[in-house]
Parts: C-alpha cells; structure tokens; sequence
C-alpha cells in the first residue's frame, strides 16, 4: 500500500488506552521500575501498525477534557455508572502523549468537549476540503459520522489489527445506515454512558421502527401505528429518548485552533529515532525496537517519513510485518512466569541454515550421537540436555506413513537431518542412505540417555509415527519411560486461550518468541508431490530447521518458567502424552455390519421426516437450502426471525430451538438434520477409518481447550449424543472382537462433585456423601417436600438447574428449557441460591477473583486468562463470568480424568494386566479386556480404585462400571 497524503486519520485515544490496559489485565507489563506499562505498550503497538499498514501522512490523536464536559452539564448522571479509572492506567496518559508529540503526531485536547467532538469536527472540516477521514476506534456512537468521506477504523478483536467499516459496515452491523445511527441509539441507549435511551427497546427493535417510519420524529407522529405493549414504552419514553439524541449527539463545531493546522496539507516526517529513545526510557524496549528499525530504513515505513515508505527496501526482513501481530494481545501474558517473557515478541527475520547438515554416513551418525551423550553428561547435576527430534514422513497419517528420514538438534543454530533409506527408491541409485534399523539403534541410545530430555513439538505425531514404523518393537523401548517435553503443550499450558488455528505451531511461535521465519512447506514440495521427492541438499535444510526451531522455541519458553505449580502441570500433560499415544495406535473395534444396517434404517428415517415436513409445508423445497429455508420459515409461516447473516435470516440450531417453541417445522427441521448428520458423520463414514483389522484411530487432542478437557477428532466420538437412541445405535457398532469383552469406567457427577467440594456448600456435600440422588435431592430442598414425593418433572427442573448453575444459565433459559413462566424460573433460582448458599458466594468469588487476577484456575493449578473479565461491554462481560465459574469446575473435573489415566494406566501395567485403554469421552473410560471373568474382575478393581482416588477431595469420587460386548450397551 502506498503512502496516503491526503487522508486525515484521527485516532480515540482513551478508547484505545483502555482497550491495551484491560488487554493484559491478566498479567500486566511491567517495566524494570515495576511500573504497568500495558497500556503504553499496546497502544505504540497499534500505532506502529497503523503507520505501516496505511503510511498515514497526517495522523492526530484526540484526547477527552480534563475537565467535566457541556454533557455533565446537561445531565449530571452522565457516565456516572462508570468504574473508577484505575490510578496505573492515569499514570500512562502522559507517557503516551510524551511519546506521540515526540512522534510528531499531534495530540489534541479542549476544555468542556471530549475526544469524540474533536474528531467530529476534523470529520465535519476534512468533508468540506473533499479529503477522506478515517477515525480509529471502537466506539459506536462514532458511526454516525460515516458518510462518503468519513469511514471507521475499527480494532479486531483481540488483535493489533484494525478493519475499515464504512456505511454498509454500520448498517451490517446495526441494521440502519449512519444517518439513522443517532436515532437509534437515542432509543436504545447506552448503559457504558449511562445514557437512559427508551426502557425496552432494544437494537432489533429500534431497527425496525426506523425502516417503518423514517426517524425518530417519524416514529412519534406515528406512534398510534406502533402495537401493542411498545407503543406504551415509546410513549411514557419519549422525554428521555430525545434527551438522549441530544446527549449523544456530536458536537462538530469544536472551538479548538490547533485543529485547522493539525490536518493541514503538508509533509510530515514523523521522528522514529526520538521515539524510539522515549519508549526505551518509559521501558518497553521490543516496541521501540521497531520504531528504531523505521529510523533506520529498515521498516516499511522509512526514516524520512510515510512519503519516503513507498519505495520498499530489498532486504528480506522488511517484508516482515514487524508490528502487526497476527497474535491474540493476551499472547503478551504467560500467566505463570515473568511477563517479560512473552512480551519480548522480535522482531522476525528469516532463518540462516548455513550451519545446517544431512548426514547420510553411519559412521557420522555415531559420532553424532556419541558427541550428544558426552555433552549431555558433561551437564551439571540435575539439569538434562535438551535434544530436539523431528520426523519426515510420507503422510500426515501416522499409522500408515513411512517415516523417510529425522532431524536432530542439541546446539542453537546447528542441526543435522538423517534421510533414511527407502525400499521404494531406485534399486540401481548410487546414492546410500542409512537403513531405518541401523538409525533405530543410534536414536534409542539418545532416547534411552537419562541425561537427554527429547524435545518434540506435537510429540504425540512423531511416537506414533515411530511406533507405526517399528522404532519401539526394534529397541525394546517403551513409550513411557521416555524423558519427553512438548513445546506445544508448553505454549499451550503458559496460553491456552491464543486465538487463531495456528497459535500453537511451531512456524507461529519461532516467528513470536524467537524471532526466525523459516522456510514454508509449499515451497520445497510442490502439488501433488511429497516430502520423499524434495531433493536432499533442499530437503536437509527444511528438515533440520524444523528440530532448530523446536530446540530454540523450548529454551526461549521455559526460560521464564518459575512457578512449581506449571512444573506439576506439564509432568501431568507429560504422562498423559504416551497414554494417549498408546490408545490411539491400538484403536477400537467396530462392527460395520451393525453400521451399514443402522444407515439403511436412517435411510427411510429420513425420508420419513422429509415428506411430514412437505405436508406440514404444503409443498417439498430443498431442505438443505437454507435460502429455500428462510422463505418457507420467515415469508410463508411468518416466523419471526433471529440473527441475520450476509445471506439473510439465520436458520442456525439456536435459531430453529427458539422457533420450535412456536411452530412444528423448525423442530422437524431440527430432527432432520440430527439425522443427516449423524448418517453422514458417522454411519457412512467410519466404516471408511477402519484399518483392515476393523479397528478405528481416533485423534485425541490435548491442545484443544482452554479449560484442559481432552477433544477428539477424525472421528470426534465426543459428538455422538449420549441420551439419544440414535446416539446409542452409533455406539452400539463400537465393539469388542471375539475372546475380549469392553469395560466402562463412569465418574458420577463429576462437575457437581467438584462444585461441591469448591463451595464447600453443606447441603450439597452432605447429599454426595451420602451417596443419595443429587438431583432428587436438589428438587426436595427447592420444592420444601420429602425426597420420596419428587416426580419426574420435579427432578428434572433440579437437574437442569444443577448443571445449569456450573453454565450461568439464566432464568429465560431455564423458562425456556423446562417450558415455564419466567418468574417461575426466577423462583426456582432463586430458591435454589438460598438451599445452596455457599454456590452462590462461589460464583461470585470466581467473578471477583478473575477481575483482579485476570484468570481462573483449577484444582491442580491450571490457569485459564478470562479474556474480557473487565469488558464495559455486557455481553463480553457476561461471557467472561460464565467462564470464570465454569473454568475451576469443568477444568478440575478435566484434570481429575487425565490423573485418573495414567494412574490407571500405570496400575494394570504394574499388575500385568492385559486390560487396555482405548477411549476417553467426557468423563467416561472405555477398556478391552480379555473375556475371562477372573481377569475381568481384577481389572474393574484397579480401575474403579485408581479413578475414585486419582485427587482427594472432601466428598467422595464415585465410579460406575459396567462390562459387555458392545458401548452401547452401557447406561
């Protein structure tokens, strides 16, 4: 993008100070002082960004008054509810403006007015020149400034991105276009400012009103029009909703004289130098690192100012986007160790691999590994040698790829890659490779070294590509005894809440925390070919980089690693990686007979519900369409509908569940789909993942939550309903082969067992100590009667409340879920809250703990950051409550499972017995066992023993555990 002369960009400072503050609230940034710098440190960051991406020319920042505003005169509630700034955050405003004035970008501020006038009237005065204004910020009544000259840049969520939105942006968003903005804020209010708006109208009601009559004075000259109980809302509303216009409405005339010349038409050079030198001193020295790389050219916007930038440098790392994070900005905190760790983000540059080396000479290879032994031992006592391992494969399968070389790595900057010998390469090649046995035996005696800690990243990939390929099975070694650490487990442990998918891979954290880009996959092996036809002297340098950078992304990680508690974490992931790794390779049987007639039963199932869908429509249309979907709901059966997406109204299982309460046909719809899915996930597909021993390979995946539940995928067992019919069809196929027998280890209750011993509320304690039914036990302390007098219904509203407590489920979603009155739901709550009352002081523990500390942590130490905990906006805010009580609970209970694994594990092993683990799906264990009732027996009496007592808590872990032939046969 070129340098832009004539557009003026005006930034909402404050918004933006706040936005940083709050982003590392988890774990604020300090600097060698002891000072928080979070704010100064995001905001140079954003700003950094802005003027690379953009090469603004003229660029103001508006500041709010330091003094009470013509508002405050008007209304002294105004922005009243607000929280008191925090005095770290005040104590950042000057250095901020110390630092931009240095920049050369002018700071703006008038008595009497706030920041959102100012940047009206450079709005207003850039129109009139016919010059473009783009305003930087999040704040919606900003938009009622966007018109053919003004647009909003908007910050991306959790990123130091920014999006342009202009008039289809705003209207996309809030269902009118910029000139009704005004209006409908003036309706809906703002709780944030404290401005009252029309009590009961909300955005999508607002919205409506407009299009049917224009504007605000439109909807009053026709408010006889407006039905029902809204009219009455409008009409006691009228005062305050024009009240509120002129509250929010901007003032473009802003007596300010620094304005006219701080969007004047002439060149700027900003100073990145000076800039550069304040930051330092301030002490955020990796930002002004980067401003230091402007002032020497070697950024994309030059020293001599955004002019100059057009013309790029031919050095390779100014392609780098240097300050534009593509990362979360709480990617900042590792929320165990010292900040400083993860705040210190290089700048990427690529990788020299000049040092790198293939070796294809056995002889070499054992004095490779005869050198990294020497070492390793010459280590002071209690510390190991970390070794990186990396594996080239055929295929991203690992039961079924041909590993066809590795790479090693002990020293920063020098690692080797061992192609292997393949029985597919050309007979009469003169070219000799090592022999995958011959390099088996070097590599054991590195795994084997207790002075060698293996580093692998994604570690589980490479042990069960070296299991399928025979590496354990040819050195007797065995997967638990390895001395192992995962770097993705580490970056996911220090921030399991990094947003994007590639926020724990390896290219994203050398770019992010040691600074190298490496070389890309696509370019070295092109469509339709392998890592096998890549030439050697190409393939040994991608190859090797790959073991450089996990060896340099581990010691660049634990680093700042001092918390005992992370330490007891990671050796809990640790042993649970080989246990996991173990029952992926064994797999489970299915029965595909089973399979293929249950799918010709959903066959006929599926066309049973489509034509009672067609009769109760009127006439067939593509169910699967949802554009045919929303005409048939919306314009023919006059649904009322939800959400609207960029095809029109969203027909999403959210929507369809409120519509059933309604109208048959969404819960048809809703049916049909359950169906569909089911046979095409399921059904037709997993006959297709059997190996030829008829068994499945299921993914489970560690990285993949931030409360530290297990996931699964390729198949995602953890989807298949669990209370359904159809649901225990599907795991019905899931069988024991002939002469075996599967056995099912079931925690009962975990989550409210945890909620229990948390709380330490007495009523709930006592009803698990007891061993009583707790549901039936809720539903007689909130119906006041006798445990025996609860029905059915009586127990199931208690049990939707008992889970729905660990969910923040509301009483509109109560009243939803059980059919009942909102007020009744409301009772039932409420006197839930007073039979419980310690949960209820639990709850708001957890709220008030993830506010100050900026995470929630479970049982065993685990800490999840609660992003958005301080948001002023309320459903972020409401989000991160949720997540504040669900997290200790749902993560605890999660960390109780993994425990339970690998002491079970470790136990049958122990024993010698035959018993193995092959699936875990929520907080159910799923064994194969021989058939043979002695052996049965004894391994249901260490596996019910070593899952009750994986943690101690002050109520009792009870396991229910069945055996048979089938899954589906259980509970």
């Amino acid at each position: 993008m070129t340098s832009d002369d004539k557009t003026v960009y005006v930034l909402d400072s404050y918004g933006l100070i706040f936005r940083c503050y709050f982003a590392f609230i988890s774990r604020p940034l300090t600097n060698k002082n002891g000072e928080n710098v979070s704010a100064v440190f995001g905001f140079f960051r954003n700003m950094h960004w802005i003027l690379e991406h953009y090469k603004p020319n003229c660029i103001i920042a508006a500041m709010d008054s330091k003094t009470k505003t013509f508002r405050h005169e008007m209304y002294a509630e105004y922005k009243a509810t607000r929280n008191k700034t925090p005095d770290d955050l005040h104590a950042q405003v000057p250095w901020i403006c110390d630092i931009l004035e240095t920049l050369g970008i002018p700071v703006l501020q008038c008595d009497g007015y706030e920041a959102d006038d100012i940047i009206a009237t450079v709005a207003k005065k850039c129109g009139e020149q016919g010059r473009k204004c783009r305003i930087l910020s999040g704040d919606k009544d900003l938009m009622q400034l966007v018109n053919d000259y003004t647009e909003i840049l908007k910050p991306e969520s959790g990123a130091s991105t920014w999006k342009v939105t202009n008039a289809d942006g705003v209207e996309a968003e809030w269902g009118v276009r910029p000139e009704k903005l005004l209006d409908l804020l003036s309706l809906y209010g703002d709780t944030a400012d404290n401005v009252p708006g029309v009590h009961g109208v909300g955005v999508k009601t607002a919205a409506k009103l407009l299009a049917d009559y224009g504007d605000l004075d439109g909807i009053y000259a026709h408010i006889d029009e407006v039905k029902g109980a809204m009219q009455k809302k409008l009409a006691d509303g009228k005062d305050s909703a024009y009240f509120s216009k002129k509250l929010i409405t901007l003032f473009n005339e802003v007596p300010c004289p620094d304005i006219d010349e701080a969007i004047s038409l002439k060149d700027r050079v900003f100073n990145y130098k000076e800039a550069a030198d304040k930051m330092f001193s301030y002490g955020i020295p990796n930002v002004a690192k980067s401003y230091a790389e402007l002032a020497l050219g070697t950024g994309k916007a030059s020293a001599s100012g955004t002019k100059a930038a057009s013309s790029s440098s031919s050095q390779k790392n100014t392609e780098t986007d240097s300050a534009a994070p593509k990362v979360n900005l709480a990617d900042s905190n590792n929320i165990y160790g010292n900040a400083d760790g993860h705040t210190s983000i290089p700048v990427p540059v690529q990788n020299d691999t000049s040092s790198y080396k293939a070796i294809t000479d056995l002889k070499e290879l054992e004095a490779y590994v005869k050198a990294c032994i020497e070492k390793a031992k010459a280590t002071s006592a209690g510390n190991t040698l970390p070794l990186a391992y990396d594996s080239e494969t055929t295929s991203l399968d690992t039961i079924n790829c041909r590993i066809i070389g590795f790479s090693l790595c002990y020293e920063k900057g020098k690692a080797v890659y061992v192609p292997l010998q393949q029985e597919s390469k050309d007979l009469f090649s003169e070219t000799s490779y090592i022999t995958p046995e011959e390099a088996f035996v070097q590599l054991a005696k590195l795994f084997s070294e207790p002075a060698i800690t293996v580093i692998m990243h994604n570690a589980k990939f490479d042990l069960k590509v070296l299991a399928s390929n025979g590496f354990f099975a040819a050195t007797k070694l065995r997967l638990s005894t390895l001395k192992l650490a995962d770097t993705m487990i580490i970056s996911w442990l220090m921030n399991p809440e990094r947003q994007g998918k590639n926020g724990y891979s390896l290219e994203y954290l050398a770019e992010n925390f040691v600074g190298l880009k490496g070389i890309e996959f696509s370019d070295i092996v092109q469509k339709g070919q392998t890592f096998e036809d890549v030439p050697l002297e190409t393939a040994y340098k991608y190859a090797a980089e790959d073991a450089d950078f996990t060896l340099q992304v581990y010691e660049s990680l634990t680093k700042t690693i001092t918390d005992e508690t992370f330490k007891q974490l990671f050796e809990l992931e640790m042993k649970i990686l080989p246990v996991l790794t173990q029952m992926e390779l064994y797999g489970i049987h299915i029965d595909t007979a089973k399979l293929e007639d249950y799918d010709k039963e959903l066959t006929r199932s599926l066309a049973l519900v489509e034509q009672n869908i067609y009769k109760e429509v009127g006439h067939e249309f593509n169910i699967a369409s949802p554009k045919q979907l929303q005409t048939v709901l919306f314009e023919e059966r006059k649904l009322k509908p939800g959400k609207k997406t960029k095809t029109g109204y969203s027909t999403d299982t959210s929507v369809l569940e409120e519509l059933s309460y309604e109208d048959p046909v969404p819960a048809m719809i809703l049916e049909y789909r359950e169906l569909a899915k089911l046979q095409s996930t399921y059904v037709q597909t997993l006959p297709k993942m059997a190996d030829s021993a008829g068994r499945i390979h299921t993914d489970f995946v560690q990285t993949g939550t931030a409360t530290g539940r297990l996931s699964c995928r390729e198949p995602n067992l953890q989807n298949i309903p669990i209370r359904s019919e159809a649901g225990r069809r599907i795991r019905s196929a899931f069988t024991a082969p002939e002469g075996k027998v599967l056995i099912s280890a079931d925690y009962s209750q975990i989550e409210l067992v945890v909620l229990a011993h948390l709380s330490n509320d007495k009523n709930m304690k006592q009803s698990f100590i007891n061993g009583t039914d707790i549901h039936r036990a809720t539903a007689a302390l909130i119906y006041g009667v006798e445990p025996e007098q609860i029905s059915p219904d009586m127990r199931r509203t208690a049990k939707t409340i008992n889970f729905g407590v660990i969910y923040g489920m509301s009483a509109f979603r109560l009243a939803r879920d059980l059919g009942i009155s909102r007020t009744q739901a409301a009772a039932f709550i409420e006197n839930y809250f007073m039979q419980y009352s310690e949960i209820k002081n639990f709850i708001n523990t957890c709220v008030s703990d993830a506010e100050q500390k900026g995470y929630a942590q479970t049982i065993l130490g685990r800490r999840r950051p609660i992003l958005n905990i301080n948001s002023v906006n309320k459903v972020e805010k409401a989000a991160a409550e949720r997540a504040a009580v669900n997290t200790p609970v749902q993560g605890s209970a999660a960390d109780i499972v993994k425990k339970a694994m690998i002491d079970v594990t470790y136990a049958l092993k122990q024993a010698e017995s035959p018993a193995k683990l092959l699936l875990q799906v929520h907080d159910e264990l799923i064994f194969e066992c021989p058939e043979d009732d002695g052996i049965v027996e004894a391994a249901i009496n260490i596996i019910k023993d070593k899952m009750e007592n994986a943690v101690k808590l002050s109520v009792p872990l009870r396991v229910s555990i069945e055996h048979g032939k089938a899954w589906g046969d259980f509970h």
